[in-house]
């Protein structure tokens, strides 16, 4: 069993761009005297516009979801509807277009909506599915490393064979990547053309089967109107959907306090010293990212592929200060650095939890890092750290250009670094540069998200697996070798502990019918990564995503959808967001 468990950290860019019972990741929203909507009020629509601060130009973009890197997410979350959401406050999934969910042991069976119609009119019938599958297939689709085959047994209803005993949960949370987004009859000629050709298509007019239909585009927005064939069309109450090319950070919040020129900004970092400045009617919902601020080191480097070497960096940063500096409102630190959200480590370590090494989470143990530097052949000259040869230790530090908040993580931590006796440069690059770089390994180490973030991170086998596969940069850190081959460690008891493969037994989490089976595997799992820390997690953090309450309602705090990504698409779907004349 081999699953892609990092693809849904693409999508966590918006962002700068637990298991059962475990999460407990909660924050205050901010709000004040909300518009509390009823789900599926049906009546009157209204000639009213909702406007999505969006940073991209949609001259650009298109509405194939396989094609990622000129995919408009938002924009195709507008227009398709999810197969399944999962709420972060209550820990439950909830069906879009799915009617009905079986897994057992050998077979996952897929109910959809009867009413599931596309909007020109056709109805969705598994044809389609047929087709999303045969493709989702030949581009690698992380549900294929559990899914051997499938099966349409009739026009609703179709059958996933799983290659064997899968965690229920891990189904689930990769069916919130599907959304219903492949027509038989526009996307059928690219089943037996090659796969390189299909991720080229630019899909520009996409027929829709979500709350809107698409409309226009150019440089300034993406233009939606509501699709009366949807089937919770009574749920949506006005005509037009905009995503207006707002830019991105600074020009985003302008629009937010200026209380009148957007609705909503999907996902927005903003400092607290900006947001007091926000209209009380501008609402901020925090939703845990389960993504955040790391290290990736390349394990083929001379320095930074050895152990000691990483687990000295590890001693040498203070988390918490990262955190003081970059944002406390909305960002939080890792416990332990070891491949498992946050929030969810207690849950998941159980009674290893204390035997975990924090590294500080607010210290910084130089006596530590010096005697493991010292161990690994390095002596300090003149306040730096040098190797046998005379060598510095150290190199350029990579970072992502325009992402402020990670700008002001990186210079914390190289500046802890330094102080102690590294020899780091901080080397900004835009994004696709900095995937690049990595990508290529062509790095010693430098700022990377930890976790593959999405609501699939709230179970330990999607982080834990990212890790050691860094399927975002196609393993350019290097790991992989090491993740395939038989380990022995340090154990939790002082003993040495003997792993057949980090691999293998990050998959055994995969194959367990419960989170009882499954964390003896977790435990050994997250003990191995920070041991090896084939990367380092230093940070996580809330995603700020934003809408407004004065003429758009808003669910109650309480409520099950408050917390699904994103409020500005999910809350629509379920009419908790509609038009409020009054």
């Amino acid at each position: 069993m081999l699953a892609v468990a990092g693809s849904s950290g693409i999508a966590a860019l918006a962002g700068c761009a637990g298991g059962d019972g475990g999460s407990g990741e909660t924050s205050s929203d901010s709000t004040d005297t909300a518009n509390t909507a009823t789900s599926g009020s049906g009546g009157q629509v209204y000639d009213a516009t909702f406007k999505n601060a969006y940073d991209g130009n949609p001259v650009d973009l298109h509405f194939n979801s396989s094609a990622s890197q000129n995919y408009s997410w938002p924009a195709g979350r507008a227009v398709f509807a999810p197969f399944l959401k999962y709420s972060f406050n209550k820990d439950e999934f909830l069906y879009g277009a799915l009617d009905d969910l079986e897994i057992t042991d050998e077979e996952v069976t897929l109910t959809f909506r009867d009413d599931l119609t596309w909007s020109d009119g056709d109805e969705w019938t598994t044809e389609d599915l047929d087709i999303q599958l045969q493709l989702a297939q030949k581009t690698g689709s992380s549900l294929f490393g559990y899914v051997d085959d499938f099966e349409m047994v009739d026009d609703k209803t179709a059958k996933l064979i799983l290659e064997g005993p899968t965690n229920p949960r891990i189904i689930r949370f990769e069916l919130t990547n599907f959304f219903v987004d492949t027509k038989a009859e526009t996307h059928e000629e690219w089943v037996d053309k090659g796969e390189a050709e299909f991720l080229q298509w630019a899909w520009e007019d996409p027929v829709a089967s979500g709350m809107f239909q698409f409309e226009n585009k150019d440089r300034q927005a993406f233009e939606f109107s509501r699709n009366p064939e949807f089937y919770k069309s009574d749920n949506v109450n006005f005509e037009t959907y905009l995503l207006e090319n707002t830019g991105g950070g600074s020009a985003q919040h302008q629009a937010l306090m200026a209380g009148t020129d957007v609705d909503a900004a999907t996902s927005s970092f903003t400092p607290p010293e900006i947001a007091e400045q926000f209209p009380d009617h501008v609402v901020e919902v925090n939703i845990p990212a389960k993504w955040g601020y790391g290290i990736v080191f390349n394990h083929d480097d001379p320095d930074f592929g050895k152990r000691k070497v990483r687990q000295a960096i590890a001693h040498v940063i203070n988390r918490q200060s990262i955190v003081d500096n970059a944002g406390p409102r909305t960002k939080f630190t890792a416990p332990i650095p070891c491949g498992i959200a946050p929030r969810d480590q207690e849950y998941w370590l159980g009674d290893w939890y204390d035997d975990f090494e924090t590294y500080g989470v607010d210290t910084q143990n130089t006596e530590e890092a010096t005697q493991l530097l010292e161990e690994a052949g390095y002596t300090k000259v003149d306040g730096t750290w040098q190797d046998s040869e005379g060598e510095t230790l150290g190199g350029r530090y990579y970072s992502p250009a325009g992402w402020n908040d990670w700008t002001t993580m990186t210079q914390t931590v190289v500046s802890q670094l330094n102080e102690f006796g590294f020899d780091f440069t901080v080397t900004t690059k835009p994004t696709n540069d900095w995937f690049g770089q990595y990508s290529g390994g062509n790095f010693k180490m430098g700022s990377f998200y930890w976790l593959p973030g999405g609501s699939r991170s709230a179970f330990p086998y999607f982080p834990l697996y990212y890790q050691l596969w860094a399927s975002d940069i196609g393993g350019g850190h290097a790991y992989r070798q090491f993740a395939q081959s038989e380990q022995t460690i340090p154990g939790p008891d002082g003993e040495d502990m003997t792993l057949d493969t980090p691999l293998s037994t990050v998959e055994e989490i995969a194959k367990q019918p419960d989170d009882e089976g499954a964390r003896p595997f977790v435990q050994q799992a997250a003990w191995h990564s920070h041991i090896e820390l084939p990367f380092l997690g230093l940070v996580s953090k809330y995603e700020q995503s934003w809408t407004t309450n004065d003429e758009w309602t808003e669910p109650a705090q309480d409520n099950t959808n408050r917390r699904v990504k994103w409020p500005q698409f999910w809350w629509v779907h379920e009419g908790d967001l509609q038009y409020d004349p009054n």
